[in-house]
């Protein structure tokens, strides 16, 4: 009887799944969407990528039709492929080869330095059969000069910061821009709440590509200027930056952006004592004053009623809970300051105690048997750096910080997200999500 339970949940667990990959995959291959065999091979062979997504499947082909294209969609729906996948498949068949001399094709804009690292890590895995096509970023916190030395070089794909570009664009003189094909705007929402708003637009003006110069300057050069806007949500800012930046531009994902029914939220009310207990409570989306944002089906949200005083133990009780049901797993929790990280940091790092009820200084241990890495602005950019290395590498592994890491970073297998200290807007709550989540709990 207990064979027949278990194998009952098993087939019901597969069915979910495969449920879940139908929500997330295009039942097509990426050869079938229009790219080149080679690079249809790197994408399953480098990256791991069976099939597309939804919004990989809708974008690819529009991007490739030299279309400027606006893509709204939520965070791990494959974004960064969908745009760079096209770019690739047009540089590599260009006759003859394109060379370092020739300068920058693409541009691709984003807005932290650890989303740049993370952007670059998978050019550099998409370029691994096409060694003549040179990728590279600058981005604020590393040395100017070297990055003049490497733009002096040339660099075919170049991913950077804006203000650190805008830099370059001014004062570099060896930076080669003149067969600019594709400019891409990722995670354009971001870019602008970090208030990079006029040095964007200030980008536009010295490269010619605010929507109506686009146009006249295509008409005059060997390429048609193609922009990219890419964003998770949508507010007065992004619509002002894609008026702006692109012409007559074919929608992606705007379709499923309306609000479901307040009958589609399954509202289960506060979490009771167990934290491991099965709930079926989808959000579809979140409505706020500023818009509508849609989140991912695959997710799953829990959130407990905490007094004040007893959030810490709360927090504790529940990472002590997660590592010991699971010991390889990889959690992250979110706080609002730079301080708050570094207090939790210290504390979860150092904390020892003992299981038992004598407390002999022989019998402490530490309370988390995992490593713990901190992220927030106030680091230095080559703590940075090492912090996002080290955590994706960890098998388990726990990560306390601020919204600095929420957008748009890839960190593989992330089990679970806690919400220590509450957004106070519908948008902050949608920034919050990383690639791969499966559980979030607010506290």
């Amino acid at each position: 009887m207990k064979k027949t339970q278990k194998t009952n949940k098993e087939k019901e667990s597969n069915t979910k799944t495969r449920t879940k990959e139908s929500e997330i995959f295009a039942s097509c291959s990426f050869s079938s969407l229009g790219l080149h065999s080679t690079l249809s091979e790197q994408l399953q062979e480098r990256l791991g990528f069976e099939a597309p997504t939804l919004v990989q499947a809708q974008a690819i082909p529009v991007i490739l039709s030299g279309r400027h294209v606006l893509v709204n969609a939520e965070t791990g729906s494959g974004k960064t492929i969908a745009y760079l996948a096209p770019i690739i498949h047009y540089l590599q068949g260009y006759n003859p080869r394109i060379e370092r001399s020739h300068g920058t094709f693409a541009l691709v804009l984003v807005p932290t330095r650890e989303l740049c690292l993370q952007v670059y890590e998978i050019l550099q895995k998409l370029l691994h059969r096409f060694h003549w096509i040179v990728p590279g970023y600058v981005m604020g916190g590393e040395n100017r000069n070297k990055e003049k030395a490497r733009l002096r070089k040339g660099i075919s794909i170049l991913i950077a910061t804006p203000g650190r570009l805008l830099d370059h664009l001014k004062n570099t003189s060896s930076f080669v821009h003149t067969n600019l094909r594709w400019i891409i705007f990722d995670e354009a929402d971001r870019i602008l709440e970090l208030g990079f708003g006029k040095d964007i637009e200030e980008i536009l003006d010295l490269l010619g590509s605010r929507a109506n110069e686009s146009v006249e300057k295509g008409k005059s050069s060997e390429f048609q200027r193609q922009n990219l806007l890419l964003s998770a949500t949508l507010n007065e800012k992004v619509n002002h930056l894609s008026k702006i930046s692109l012409e007559n531009p074919v929608m992606i994902g705007l379709d499923n952006m309306k609000m479901q029914p307040d009958s589609s939220v399954n509202q289960t009310g506060s979490l009771g004592s167990d934290v491991d207990e099965d709930l079926d409570y989808s959000i579809k989306s979140v409505n706020s004053s500023s818009g509508d944002y849609r989140l991912p089906a695959q997710l799953v949200q829990r959130f407990v009623k905490v007094p004040c005083g007893s959030r810490l133990a709360v927090l504790l009780s529940i990472l002590k809970h997660l590592f010991e049901r699971e010991a390889s797993q990889k959690v992250v929790v979110f706080f609002s300051t730079c301080d708050a990280v570094d207090f939790h940091y210290m504390l979860l790092s150092e904390f020892q105690w003992s299981p038992y009820s004598q407390f002999e200084e022989e019998l402490k241990q530490m309370f988390l048997k995992c490593k713990t890495f901190r992220l927030h602005g106030n680091m230095k950019q080559e703590d940075r750096r090492t912090t996002f290395s080290a955590f994706k590498t960890e098998k388990s592994a726990l990560l306390v910080s601020t919204d600095v890491a929420a957008r748009g970073l890839d960190f593989p297998k992330v089990r679970c997200i806690i919400q220590y200290d509450s957004p106070g807007e519908a948008s902050e709550y949608v920034h919050r999500y990383l690639e791969a989540i499966f559980l979030e709990i607010s506290i």
